[in-house]
């Protein structure tokens, strides 16, 4: 299948802030568009590359948060919720009923409160180091016995690791 070209457009947050999207690729029949959420805020369209690879097997949405690359700059607010309004726009604007989401970093927190908020809007999330899974102390020790319990199954791999 050839993949359609880039269409760069505007979208209308709902506090009237302008936000850039590009949408690319071409989906087969029943496949869900993935949405591409970047970190920071700050590291505007930083997905060009991976929506590349994969535009001939879905259709792919990049966006800039606001204030960031493309997007118009604005005061804020800086606040999930506002994001999250800012990502259902961008949702809204390409008529996309359910999206898959890939976030990265700052996006993956970002992608996650969607997802939770929207369930019914979100078929599948992907997290990519995020971050907001609290202090070390909280999740670490369990990490590590669990990564030694099954580097332990092979010894090699064990030795290798220590």
């Amino acid at each position: 299948m050839t993949p359609t070209r880039m269409q760069d457009t505007a979208v209308a947050a709902d506090d009237g802030v302008r936000l850039w999207a590009s949408r690319s690729g071409r989906g087969t029949s029943g496949t869900t568009p993935l949405v591409l959420c970047h970190g920071g805020p700050g590291l505007w369209d930083m997905f060009g590359d991976v929506a590349g690879m994969i535009d001939d097997r879905a259709t792919v949405i990049r966006w800039d948060q606001r204030g960031c690359g493309r997007s118009e700059p604005c005061a804020g607010p800086w606040t999930i919720e506002r994001f999250a309004a800012d990502l259902d726009a961008v949702r809204r604007h390409f008529a996309l009923e359910r999206i898959v989401l890939l976030g990265h970093s700052w996006g993956a927190s970002l992608a996650l409160n969607y997802a939770l908020a929207h369930p019914e809007r979100v078929a599948a999330l992907i997290y990519v180091s995020g971050t907001g899974i609290g202090p070390d102390a909280d999740w670490h020790g369990a990490y590590e016995a669990n990564l030694l319990a099954r580097l332990g199954e092979d010894p090699q791999r064990l030795a290798r690791w220590r």
